[in-house]
């Protein structure tokens, strides 16, 4: 496997793709990034990409062929439609440039293995937009994870949701559309880190409520890893109340969190004396009970001590600073959403 050879700056940017991810969460922050500089935009939409060559004086091109072949792009954004984000990152690395590529990477693990391995083997950066790995709230909840106050955990609960009815291309199958695809990597993203071992067992249950096309709006997986802890998580767009968002159960206590600001009640092991069952008629007909020694705390999470992902991206091209998305988290993200895909299935055909 060859290594990245760093690259001097301004590192020079192609954008393919310049619909919502494209421009507000690629094209716009990499404009008023100094160590950027965007020189290629292809959109098959020519108003998107003349919009783009205002603000940058960039080439401006229908298409990724084109891009690839007249453009002198180091670092190429995919930001297509779900379905084609493979076939397009696949011909970003076979063109020798390295790739950011929007979430998710690939729709099979099959696929998204071929891209980790090109990409290590021609010694190329592949970066999957699994933003939340950035954010505070990933950091805050495994913060107080590893800090042991919960105890061991065995269950993270976690509610994605509103309700809001769509008819964009979002919503189709074609186009790679539905909950699984589009909102899911965020959650699976932080929550597999979280969990401390591989994902082995799923069941999931995918439907259209009220969408217009017919990719699933809600989707509810239940995830076992191999050390047994359990996350119960729903995504949906067809829920009009919510509980928490965040709910982490440890064996002596529970946090709940809506990413921002965390409420745990929780016990000191030490504080407590060993329980010695009894096998034997209950003292006095009573339910046997104590009383422990609950403590509450309210966190607010703190700034996330990792750079934003672009800044990454360019740290890691230029000095070889470790990615804080690794192409295999994200290929690991597409393993668990081929295994809830055919769980659903299986389930269906019963």
């Amino acid at each position: 496997m060859k290594s990245l050879s760093p690259l001097s700056t301004p590192v020079r940017v192609g954008i393919l793709g310049l619909g919502r991810a494209g421009w507000n969460l690629h094209f716009e922050p990499m404009r008023k990034l100094a160590g950027y500089q965007i020189v290629a935009v292809a959109d098959p939409l020519p108003e998107r990409a003349q919009e783009a060559a205002s603000l940058t004086a960039c080439q401006t091109f229908s298409s990724l062929d084109e891009l690839l072949a007249k453009s002198n792009a180091q670092l190429v954004v995919v930001a297509t439609p779900t379905a084609t984000h493979y076939q397009d990152c696949l011909r970003v690395l076979r063109a020798k440039r390295h790739c950011i590529v929007e979430k998710p990477m690939a729709l099979t693990t099959e696929e998204a293995a071929e891209l980790v391995s090109l990409a290590r083997s021609h010694g190329l950066g592949l970066f999957v937009h699994h933003n939340h790995l950035h954010l505070p709230t990933y950091h805050h909840l495994k913060s107080i994870i590893d800090q042991g106050m919960l105890g061991t955990l065995f269950s993270i609960r976690v509610f994605w949701g509103n309700y809001a009815r769509r008819w964009d291309w979002q919503t189709l199958r074609k186009n790679g559309g539905g909950q699984l695809n589009n909102t899911c990597p965020h959650v699976l993203s932080v929550v597999l880190p979280l969990l401390g071992s591989p994902v082995r067992r799923v069941f999931a249950d995918l439907r259209n409520i009220k969408d217009a096309g017919d990719a699933e709006d809600h989707v509810h997986m239940v995830l076992q890893t191999e050390s047994g802890v359990t996350a119960d998580i729903v995504v949906s767009s067809a829920i009009a109340l919510s509980g928490p968002k965040w709910m982490l159960c440890g064996s002596r206590g529970t946090l709940i969190s809506d990413g921002e600001k965390s409420k745990l009640r929780f016990y000191d092991g030490t504080k407590v004396e060993p329980l010695n069952v009894i096998d034997a008629a209950a003292p006095g007909r009573k339910y046997l009970s104590e009383t422990l020694p609950w403590e509450e705390k309210e966190l607010l999470a703190s700034p996330a001590p990792v750079k934003p992902f672009h800044e990454n991206v360019l740290d890691v091209l230029t000095t070889r600073v470790q990615p804080i998305v690794t192409p295999e988290s994200a290929a690991e993200v597409v393993r668990v959403m081929q295994e809830v895909r055919r769980a659903a299935l299986s389930k269906t055909q019963k």
